[in-house]
């Protein structure tokens, strides 16, 4: 079974010169599954930027676009996983969409379904799932989640779970080796002009926060 969490699908498509590239360059040298976890984790986590995307999006293009959202970075993060030999799932949630409103534009927000779907890498280590769910980068959790209760930014560990504050989930639809039909159901009301609107205003945030906190340039 463990074989399934292995595997190379449509989206994720980690024999794709960009993944195998980065994989070689970034991951190669750590020694131990675990070490090559948290440095995965670490650069999804950090160098990916939260912003919004389509869900049909491979993780080579997530690697190249260097942002995403939770599925986008999950992805990516499962590919490099799963390219260095290591199992890697999607843990599917289903969660109150209040955990969007601080980063979500209010139009958009008010088009969202009050139950929307979260999705986070796992990975298998020392015989037994841990979750390594890196969609908030540290860029975007100084600039809007900090003063939130429930969320956190810390060092992941590779042994305990690092995961969404779980008074937001409605369901846990468990772990998953491939969601690419998931993936593929078209979206509801997004298209490039919505899209482009909710990353200004995640940009607009972040910027707002630095000026704050460093004054006029």
């Amino acid at each position: 079974m463990m074989e399934e969490y292995l595997i190379e699908t449509k989206f994720c498509d980690y024999h794709h010169p960009s993944i195998r590239r980065l994989a070689d360059e970034l991951f190669m040298e750590i020694e131990d599954d675990r070490g090559r976890a948290i440095t995965v984790f670490n650069w999804v986590r950090d160098e990916v930027t939260y912003r919004f995307d389509y869900w049909a999006v491979r993780a080579s293009q997530t690697a190249r676009k260097r942002y995403g959202m939770c599925a986008n970075k999950a992805n990516l993060q499962i590919a490099l996983l799963r390219y260095l030999g290591i199992p890697a799932g999607y843990h599917v949630l289903k969660i109150r969409k209040e955990v969007l409103k601080p980063v979500t534009e209010p139009r958009i927000y008010e088009l969202t379904r009050s139950i929307t779907t979260h999705v986070f890498c796992a990975v298998w280590l020392d015989g037994r799932w841990i979750s390594a769910d890196s969609t908030v980068d540290k860029e975007l959790f100084e600039a809007v989640y900090k003063d939130h209760p429930g969320w956190r930014y810390m060092d992941w560990d590779g042994g305990s779970d690092y995961e969404i504050d779980r008074s937001f989930v409605v369901d846990d639809l468990g772990i998953s080796p491939n969601i690419d039909r998931y993936l593929e159901i078209p979206p509801r009301f997004l298209n490039d002009d919505l899209l482009e609107r909710a990353n200004r205003y995640i940009e607009r945030l972040i910027a707002s926060r630095l000026r704050s906190e460093h004054g006029p340039q």
